[in-house]
């Protein structure tokens, strides 16, 4: 849709904007046309376009204005006029959570329109109203808006689920001179994990602060987290990037662990599988401390570094194979950002892919985490059949089929090699 258009379906009213009151799928509440909406009933069926992810509608024919900004903030989005509305009712905002925090008032646990006057959520809405209009006019649709989009709806729904934690657990090291800090951030963290989809320039997912921090969580940690259903199903890449890279190249995937065919295919067993590795990656992010030259120079002869940048490094800017763009990138840095920018969408691919299958095939399992190249299921045993169907979307990339290292377990930190596929 072109801008024009866009214009024209504003002025005639065939956009129906609204806003959210809240994130939560247990606190239920729009503004739309100046009014405050509670009840379900009574929201209009004409609503056509909102800020963001709607965790108690249905996002699909939803245009979420908030992914036309690519991760940018709001405040350099919108124009002058808007700024000071902007600015003033972000004070009173942070001004509210402040005193919720000195409170001890969990937003986790209560609708934010319950702690705010009425009156304040007029006023924030009416602003986001006009943010949402004017980004809608002034901002150009983003090409990958579509991707963009089915991966917020996966990850709005995974921020939904409370994380279980042994709480008295994790208050076994706030004596730990070494381990105290992290305790204490994880049992303030909101139980939740928040992802942002655009918190890094490559894709790679982050969490946001103040929530869950799966991405960082030390292995110790990792014994507090306990499934809702019967067991954790962990699938991960063998050798995600190595991977990538071969399938950039158009080479063929080994059916054995990516170090061990380098040992073996590139270093004639001449060097340990940890030395393969290590030389690897000291090759791809361009290190100089490598302390194996010749296995450096023999991964070079291996690996066109040359062919993929002519492929996907024009004029300082990388644009990968599923059309994400990196500008103002140098030479140095494009191979790297090419590899792991393709390896970590790729990885949300499939993720997207099986939280299809879950939602639509499993009677209650359902995508837990994704943590960096791997994909955590929270599993009911009434599922397991669907595991082989599972574990068929994960390896099955348009690089070929990837290796795949299986894993299962009570908690994750004592995962056991699963006895699948």
């Amino acid at each position: 849709m072109t801008q024009e258009k866009l214009k024209d379906l504003l002025h005639k009213d065939t956009l129906v904007i609204f806003q959210t009151l809240d994130d939560k799928s247990s606190c239920v509440g729009i503004y739309t046309d100046g009014s405050l909406l509670f009840d379900p009933d009574s929201f209009p069926s004409s609503l056509t376009t909102t800020w963001d992810y709607v965790p108690y509608m249905d996002n699909g024919p939803l245009e979420l204005v908030s992914l036309y900004l690519q991760g940018k903030q709001i405040g350099d989005c919108i124009p002058e006029f808007l700024q000071e509305d902007w600015e003033d009712v972000s004070a009173k905002l942070s001004a509210f959570k402040r005193s919720f925090d000195i409170g001890r008032i969990s937003l986790g646990e209560n609708c934010f329109y319950d702690l705010v006057p009425q009156r304040f959520l007029l006023e924030l809405c009416n602003v986001r109203h006009k943010i949402t209009q004017h980004v809608l006019e002034n901002l150009e649709k983003p090409r990958r808006y579509e991707f963009y989009k089915q991966v917020r709806i996966m990850l709005g729904e995974i921020e939904q689920r409370k994380v279980r934690l042994d709480n008295k657990f994790i208050r076994t090291f706030l004596s730990d001179p070494k381990m105290s800090r992290i305790a204490n951030t994880i049992l303030k963290s909101s139980p939740y994990v928040k992802y942002n989809q655009f918190g890094t320039k490559t894709g790679r997912l982050t969490t946001s602060p103040g929530t869950f921090p799966i991405l960082t969580l030390p292995k110790v940690f990792k014994s507090s987290l306990q499934p809702t259903n019967d067991f954790y199903l962990e699938l991960d890449y063998n050798g995600a990037e190595v991977r990538t890279l071969l399938g950039l190249l158009g080479k063929t995937q080994p059916r054995l662990d990516v170090h061990k065919f380098h040992q073996q295919k590139i270093f004639d067993g001449k060097i340990s599988r940890d030395e393969s590795k290590v030389a690897f990656f000291a090759w791809l992010y361009g290190s100089s401390s490598s302390k194996n030259k010749k296995a450096v120079i023999a991964l070079q002869e291996f690996y066109d570094r040359n062919q993929i940048l002519e492929t996907y490094w024009k004029n300082g800017d990388v644009e990968t194979v599923y059309g994400k763009k990196i500008p103002d990138t140098s030479r140095h840095h494009a191979l790297n950002y090419i590899v792991q920018s393709t390896a970590a969408e790729l990885t949300i691919k499939q993720s997207l892919k099986i939280n299809h299958l879950l939602k639509t095939k499993a009677s209650g399992s359902f995508l837990a985490f994704i943590v960096h190249d791997s994909i955590i299921i929270d599993m009911k045993k009434e599922d397991i059949p669907l595991v082989e169907s599972i574990l068929f979307l994960m390896k099955s990339t348009n690089f070929g089929d990837f290796m795949i290292n299986k894993k299962i377990g009570k908690s994750l930190a004592n995962m056991k090699e699963a006895p699948y596929g």
